[in-house]
């Protein structure tokens, strides 16, 4: 087949690979590639996506083998129990040759033959069906906890009612202390007002003090921070004082309380304002405008106003005292009744708790009852015979790792070496050498990527080096479940078997090996350098037909290295054009 110059030209496609990508990849590069696709602002080389066949392979070195010389070895590491063959022993196939230490493995056999046996026990329990001493106990249980629902129905109640009793003695009690206390609460507003104004009054001693001449011209003067907190102190005394005054007049006692508090503290900021304002001039010069004599006269009047603002307070905690210790009395008995309403809550809460639980562990057991007396479904009987067939796959599983910890000869043949004794650690690498009759095989080390591609089965081939041209086909017969220390690095053997028998072969021949790991007859294919890895995943770039680009998620699946080539499981369609990487 003869192909245009342009094509063998492209970085894609060599003549060597160009006859294994068949007619649908050549389709697929002759319909879907175009060198430049012009814009008004960049050229690009693009692909098209298409659909057709894939074949994923993966490469390695393979060396023909004899299995005429066996290296037998534990599946697992332990401890060498019985070594039972000696060197020169001949040997028939299925024979045992050695053993590890298995307790730990025994005892996991023992327990899965006890759960088949339980698994089965309860099958056949199943199949007879429910025995009527059964049915008698399920339905005492009903009985039992529908009686327990009517206990809790009479508890609810009784609840209900003292929950109800305690509510009004609180409310009595409540309306009893503030009508006790109701001339006592009626004067509070008009006692905190008087207070209030009284100190309202001493502190406004402040401002006319500050405001004469003397001291008024030494603090423009001066300027000094001292004065400015004193003003800002003063500022947030009448404020709490005027704001106290605002208080509506209090209804109950709780209001009456919290307006004697709330004036109790304005008066002492008051006081304290006072208090500083008595520091403050005592800390002033003497000048022309303030002398000594007049600085004493303003500090006695500060102090007075002070003397009088504090006897407000006195009189204001005096009369609240009195109205908190007569507020007290009931608070002790409203506390003691609010405490006695929180039980009964409680106790209504509880109630119905336990009627919704007994409610609902009655449907549960007439349910169950029912069950009883409907007897086993088939489907019950199939899930029952399921649990058993498992306890015997769990039982096969732990026979197969007791399996393990045993050497069983695969063939007949004789022992020629033996790398064990009882009671040592089993070595790395084989234990037991024997020779046996066996044909010819390929062995391959392959890395830890390309072993996660190798199932069992899979076809392949070897051109060995010895017959240039000649394709020996192969299927897998082996893999090694752990790797295998190759030059300092970690490979996992594999092992495959010849299609048809071959006389010519020697040991140690080794050649290109090739495994077929999978295809796809009908796959959306792009060139895998099209492909990009970002911070959004795998994308594509993808040209529409206005020549605007899109960064596209997409799914990968099979990659053929030969042809370059990429299965997309999800993200394009057939027809879809790609962009390629620029070549620089």
């Amino acid at each position: 087949m003869q192909f245009p110059s342009a094509i063998l030209r492209h970085p894609l496609i060599t003549r060597r690979n160009l006859p294994l990508a068949g007619g649908a990849l050549l389709t697929l590069l002759l319909s879907g590639i175009a060198f430049s696709v012009y814009s008004s602002r960049e050229t690009y080389a693009t692909a098209q996506a298409v659909r057709g066949p894939v074949t994923q392979k993966i490469e390695a070195v393979g060396t023909v083998i004899s299995e005429q010389d066996l290296q037998l070895q534990f599946r697992s590491p332990g401890i060498v129990s019985e070594v039972l063959v000696q060197e020169g022993d001949v040997i028939r196939a299925g024979q045992r040759l050695a053993a590890l230490r298995a307790g730990d493995i025994g005892a996991s056999v023992a327990a899965a033959a006890a759960r088949v046996q339980e698994a089965e026990a309860a099958l056949r329990a199943m199949q007879e069906g429910t025995r009527p001493e059964e049915i008698t106990i399920a339905e005492a249980q009903l009985d039992s906890k529908r009686m327990s629902l009517e206990s809790a129905k009479t508890v609810l109640s009784t609840a209900e009612a003292n929950l109800t009793a305690s509510q009004d003695k609180l409310s009595a009690l409540q309306q009893e202390a503030n009508t006790a206390l109701s001339s006592q609460i009626a004067m509070a507003g008009t006692i905190a007002s008087q207070k209030l104004t009284t100190a309202e009054q001493s502190l406004s001693a402040i401002d006319d003090v500050m405001g004469t001449y003397g001291i008024s011209d030494i603090t423009t003067q001066i300027g000094s921070s001292a004065y400015a907190a004193l003003r800002s102190q003063v500022s947030d005394a009448k404020f709490a004082l005027q704001s106290a005054k605002r208080e509506p007049i209090p209804d109950d006692k709780n209001a009456a309380v919290t307006l004697m508090d709330q004036s109790h503290s304005a008066i002492q900021q008051a006081i304290d304002s006072l208090t500083s304002a008595y520091d403050f001039i005592g800390t002033l010069p003497d000048t022309r405008g303030l002398s000594r004599d007049d600085r004493e006269m303003y500090k006695n009047t500060i102090a007075t106003k002070r003397s009088n603002a504090q006897a407000a307070l006195t009189e204001l905690d005096t009369w609240s005292k009195g109205l908190k210790d007569a507020a007290a009395v009931y608070d002790t008995r409203i506390a003691t009744e609010e405490g006695n309403l929180a039980s009964a809550k409680g106790a209504k809460e509880k109630a119905e708790i336990d009627i919704r639980s007994f409610e609902i562990s009655i449907r549960i057991d007439e349910a169950n009852l029912a069950l009883k007396k409907a007897g086993p479904r088939q489907t019950d009987i199939d899930a029952a015979r399921a649990r058993w067939n498992a306890a015997r796959a769990d039982l096969a599983r732990a026979g197969s790792s007791y399996g393990d910890t045993q050497i069983i000869a695969p063939i007949a043949g004789r022992i020629t070496k033996i790398s064990i004794k009882a009671g040592e650690m089993t070595p790395i690498g084989s234990a037991i050498t024997m020779m046996g009759d066996s044909p010819y095989r390929i062995e391959a080390f392959l890395s830890e990527a390309d072993i996660m591609k190798v199932q069992f089965s899979q076809s392949g081939s070897i051109e060995l080096d010895a017959f240039p041209g000649t394709h020996y086909q192969l299927i897998v017969g082996e893999i090694d479940e752990a790797p295998t220390m190759i030059n300092g690095g970690e490979k996992y053997r594999i092992k495959l078997d010849f299609l048809y028998p071959h006389t010519e072969l020697k040991i140690s021949m080794s050649g290109d090996l090739t495994i077929v790991t999978d295809t796809d007859k009908d796959a959306l294919l792009i060139p895998a350098k099209a492909i990009r890895k970002t911070e959004k995943g795998t994308t594509v770039r993808v040209l529409n037909v206005n020549d605007h680009v899109t960064e596209t998620s997409v799914t990968t699946g099979i990659h053929d290295a030969a042809s370059g080539l990429t299965e997309i499981t999800s993200g394009l369609q057939a027809g879809d054009t790609v962009i390629l990487p620029s070549e620089q």
